[in-house]
């Protein structure tokens, strides 16, 4: 007979974002023969985890992130405050090929549903639409009770749209579906906003709203230094607790009897 015994054999601690990924992603942590860690796609890309070289600046992380680049900054939710640490955009590191492996290289109208939030609808992912079903009736509560927060769902800038970021070859989270924009003109973007060479962090947004999408899984573009208020993106792994927590993975052996 053969059998399988799931034993412990010097169980593998893999980097805590590495093994949370898992939790968001269709990627598995594996351990590379050189020593290293990598997240595995089904189809057999491998994406290593590490990140970019000391020294290199935010252009160069965000045109060429390792996975571990996606926790640095941390993301941190909390009450809104000013971002005045040059280059603190925690979250605008992306990977696509990590967006690539859940959600399609290239988006089509069959991967869309409408969801209808504040009035508007916008075309997400598939897979997104349930949390931001969720934050729509959260929503729908809040401008219930306090009407005034709907000037900040009026006149939105949408959702799913194939484009690069402006000055930028790199697609934008919309691409894939996974963000949208609400209020345009109640909105602050740092290419907007430059005072004497300087950006100043500005913002109409409030609290509510943004925790509103923060529990579930939205970041915000007002938590960086390179601003965009308007803006929210479907990233679960960076508003999970269990990505900061020390995670050990059990190997599998096969035995054989009889």
């Amino acid at each position: 007979m053969t059998w399988w015994m799931l034993v412990v054999l010097n169980a593998v601690p893999f980097p805590p974002g590495l093994a949370c990924l898992q939790r968001h992603y269709p990627v598995t942590a594996v351990t590379l023969p050189n020593g290293g860690f990598a997240a595995r796609t089904a189809d057999g890309v491998v994406m290593p985890w590490n990140g970019t070289a000391p020294g290199a600046t935010l252009e160069e992380v965000l045109n060429a992130p390792g996975l571990s680049d996606l926790y640095v900054p941390t993301y941190q939710t909390g009450p809104i405050m000013p971002v005045e640490t040059v280059d603190h955009d925690p979250g605008r590191v992306r990977v696509e090929a990590l967006l690539d492996a859940a959600y399609g290289a290239r988006v089509t109208p069959k991967d869309l549903v409408a969801v209808v939030l504040g009035g508007h609808r916008y075309q997400v992912h598939a897979k997104v639409a349930p949390a931001l079903r969720r934050v729509a009736q959260r929503v729908d509560v809040l401008v219930a009770q306090d009407p005034s927060l709907r000037v900040f769902l009026e006149g939105p800038g949408g959702g799913f749209n194939p484009r690069v970021i402006a000055g930028t070859t790199r697609r934008s989270a919309h691409s894939w579906g996974v963000a949208v924009d609400l209020s345009t003109a109640q909105s602050h973007y740092w290419r907007w906003l430059v005072n004497g060479g300087q950006r100043r962090w500005t913002n109409r947004f409030p609290q509510v709203l943004v925790d509103a999408f923060e529990s579930q899984g939205f970041i915000w573009g007002g938590r960086w230094y390179h601003f965009d208020t308007m803006h929210f993106e479907y990233r679960p792994e960076l508003l999970d607790p269990a990505c900061q927590a020390p995670v050990q993975l059990l190997q599998v052996r096969k035995d054989g009897g009889g």
